[in-house]
């Protein structure tokens, strides 16, 4: 089947802030399509179940005006069975891609109305290999490994630091992502192990979650950061670090690609898809499993400014198969050759 036209529905950004979605948009078009947005969290009306019926009305009524030949969601977590009944008595292709854990009903990250759903959706894109078979047996037809492609066009791109982002921004160690009880931990026990460590966290929440007497505290720099700012923090720290949540299970996130694509030092507290599938572990990416070898790393890497750059080229160079566009423009020739 040819596609040509696209209904990309999403949470679009409607400010400084970034949203994947916009993202797919722009390398949809960047590869030829013709792509129509919907924002399926845009808000028409305060109650929620009032507003999911608005939203679902009106996803259909722009379907049938705009006509596509693919539909594609990015999470639609708030989207009817029924209205995927509808949307798919045209002759189109239906696909989600679900950038968070489908079983994760503990933290809000899923619904049951999202599990209802996978039967319904033509190809369902996971970004991680563990869940496939979960997935197959909750219901999801043909399952298609997708991992958290980066956006060339924000992160692969010359930046200009100026004094002020030098003070602002450098620091041996940064950590940048919002507050949770788990990443505290972890940041509580390097501090009190490496107390003199220049660490910078930059993230909503720690503020307000932190205790008044955390040692944390004075290692914040500010809220969430974004795009060149977040760039400039990347390449101004000496070391990135990244945890996995528990919803990630032994998979990634989004940080695995972004800091390799912006030529930043990345560690990642360990998984069986980072070091083995998605990269090389001690070549083009560097993992810790415990405390005691978060610790030990930094100190190596710190002091080795050689093998820093050693496995920030090689880990550029790797992470240049998991482009979005490249990432996209592989997804759509496969379901067109089918």
């Amino acid at each position: 089947m040819k596609i040509q036209k696209i209904l990309l529905v999403g949470s679009f950004a409607n400010n400084n802030n970034y949203c994947y979605a916009d993202s797919f948009y722009n390398n949809f078009v960047e590869l030829g399509y013709k792509v129509r947005k919907f924002d399926y969290r845009k808000r028409y009306f305060f109650i929620n179940f009032l507003n999911n019926r608005i939203v679902n009305f009106l996803l259909l009524k722009i379907a049938k005006k705009f006509n596509p030949d693919l539909i594609f969601f990015i999470k639609a977590e708030n989207i009817y069975t029924k209205t995927l009944k509808k949307l798919k008595q045209k002759n189109r292709i239906i696909v989600n891609f679900y950038p968070d854990n489908v079983f994760s009903l503990w933290n809000s990250n899923s619904n049951e109305q999202v599990l209802k759903n996978l039967s319904y959706y033509d190809y369902f894109l996971s970004w991680a290999i563990i869940l496939e078979l979960p997935l197959k047996s909750a219901g999801a037809k043909n399952v298609y490994y997708f991992p958290f492609a980066y956006d060339k066009n924000i992160y692969d791109k010359e930046i200009i630091f100026s004094n002020q982002d030098i003070s602002k921004y450098n620091s041996e160690v940064c950590f940048i992502g919002t507050w949770d009880k788990d990443r505290e931990l972890w940041l509580t026990k390097l501090i009190e192990l490496m107390p003199d460590l220049d660490l910078a966290i930059w993230g909503n929440l720690w503020f307000e979650m932190l205790p008044k007497n955390s040692k944390l505290r004075s290692k914040i720099r500010g809220n969430a950061i974004y795009k060149d700012d977040l760039i400039k923090a990347f390449k101004l720290s000496k070391i990135v670090l990244n945890f996995i949540r528990k919803q990630n299970t032994t998979s990634h996130n989004m940080r695995t690609m972004e800091v390799p694509a912006t030529k930043s030092f990345l560690l990642t507290q360990h998984s069986e898809e980072q070091a083995k599938i998605l990269f090389k572990e001690n070549e083009s990416i560097v993992c810790f499993d415990s405390i005691e070898e978060l610790c030990e790393k930094i100190k190596y890497y710190l002091n080795n400014k050689q093998e820093r750059e050693k496995i920030v080229l090689n880990s550029y160079n790797r992470v240049q198969e998991f482009e979005l566009k490249i990432v996209l423009k592989k997804f759509m020739e496969y379901i067109q050759s089918m």
